[in-house]
């Protein structure tokens, strides 16, 4: 069987989601092609990759709106012969999280806007133009269920994460003619690099783990195999899909004190 070619953006250290995905996607034969966003994120995305037997050269740089680097992506691929299987877009940024909604500027929301869920539809563009892209290639991103809740902490990137399941389901739809699906993963709360920039974000884990009919919150490997499950069902698309223990549906208001 042919080799499949998994295009991975978003990986910031070992803790990332991404990086438990791509880790799956590795166990299940993909080659990985993967970036990193600057030369101080590097050794940390290196320590992922590395792992995942990814080449120096499938190790690209790529900061969103730089278009040098994405036709560096592109050339990369056409070099190689190689078009997309899978393109995990895992990528967030928000300058003024730890600001209450009302106090976030334009500037703050517009750059969070473009790179957290624009750029979803910018790389997709930018493949389908080069024709990179195989009949059946899955489109994934992430979000969460700030996207629809009011979660404290999230601020501004619960409207933005919004945005970017409003994205998937249009590219959801304008794409399945073509064979490509789009989807969303919306995993619980989990301790990443970017997660620690929210305000609260230990107390919210600590709240959801004990508010989960689980009694725990979903891990790594829990993600990703959801997320390789939604990559590879052909029926799956346009959703945004929770792996969360529970806790989106449960609300526990108290228990009752252990019997001796």
């Amino acid at each position: 069987m042919r080799k499949k070619n998994a295009l991975v953006i978003g990986i910031a250290n070992r803790e990332s989601i991404s990086a438990g995905i791509a880790e799956e996607l590795h166990r299940n034969g993909y080659r990985i092609v993967a970036t990193y966003l600057n030369e101080k994120a590097l050794r940390h995305v290196r320590e992922v990759t590395d792992a995942l037997g990814v080449e120096d050269d499938a190790l690209l740089p790529f900061e969103v709106g730089n278009k040098e680097q994405l036709d560096g992506l592109v050339a990369y691929l056409r070099g190689r012969g190689m078009r997309l299987d899978v393109i995990l877009h895992g990528i967030a940024y928000a300058s003024e999280i730890r600001k209450e909604l009302h106090e976030v500027s334009w500037k703050s929301f517009r750059d969070s806007t473009r790179i957290s869920a624009f750029s979803l539809v910018e790389i997709t563009r930018r493949m389908l133009d080069a024709d990179l892209l195989n009949p059946g290639c899955s489109i994934l991103t992430l979000s969460y269920i700030g996207s629809h809740l009011a979660v404290e902490g999230y601020n501004m990137m619960g409207p933005v994460k919004s945005i970017l399941e409003a994205l998937v389901r249009g590219l959801a739809s304008e794409l399945g003619g073509k064979g490509i699906r789009v989807n969303a993963l919306s995993p619980g709360p989990v301790m990443t690099r970017a997660a620690s920039g929210i305000g609260g974000f230990s107390d919210l884990i600590n709240h959801v783990r004990s508010a989960t009919p689980l009694d725990r919150t979903a891990t790594l490997e829990d993600i990703g195999n959801i997320a390789y499950e939604v990559i590879t069902n052909p029926s799956i698309n346009g959703g945004s899909y929770v792996v969360d223990c529970g806790s989106s549906v449960l609300v526990r208001v108290g228990r009752e004190p252990d019997v001796p």
